[in-house]
């Protein structure tokens, strides 16, 4: 199979880990598109997306002003970053991995990453996406029997990832 997924339940724990992993797949040369939370330490409701590869860091969370008590996603900055790295895979190279941070409630609603994750697996690239509980079913509705879970080992991960790339060089 070539989408994987992990869920991990402590708050912000999987976008540490994604975070973590695109680094160390960069620095081992693997091709990488796709995005991670950028300075992914939680703190509050700031969101910020690095895209890959090469791209920028974008904020997809919106002020809601100084009385707010809401954490708000920005849905049209998620649906801009989205569209940056569908154009970015259309001159990724062969071996390239696509790694996505969140099948969130944006995904469950339709809309978000999902169309980067059907394009990834059209193009044939191994594709891993972090999935919280509270959207676990609605990811497995969407994937079907085409997604297989992972431990949230960065040593299993990379393997899942770099197996296929292996193949594609």
């Amino acid at each position: 199979m070539s989408l994987g997924f992990i869920t991990m339940d402590e708050r912000g724990a999987a976008d540490q880990l994604l975070a973590a992993l695109v680094q160390d797949l960069v620095a081992r040369g693997v091709p990488v598109a796709g995005m991670v939370a950028h300075d992914p330490a939680p703190r509050g409701c700031e969101m910020s997306l690095a895209l890959f590869p090469g791209g920028p860091v974008v904020d997809i969370s919106q002020d809601l002003g100084a009385g707010a008590d809401a954490c708000t996603l920005d849905p049209g900055a998620l649906e801009q970053a989205v569209a940056w790295v569908m154009g970015a895979l259309e001159q990724v190279p062969p071996g390239t991995v696509l790694v996505l941070n969140k099948f969130g409630k944006q995904e469950a609603a339709g809309r978000g990453c999902r169309p980067l994750i059907a394009e990834g697996l059209e193009r044939g690239l191994r594709t891993l996406v972090s999935v919280p509980p509270e959207t676990r079913a609605e990811f497995l509705d969407f994937a079907g029997d085409l997604a297989q879970e992972l431990p949230s080992d960065p040593s299993v991960l990379r393997a899942f990832l770099t197996h296929a790339a292996a193949e594609k060089v």
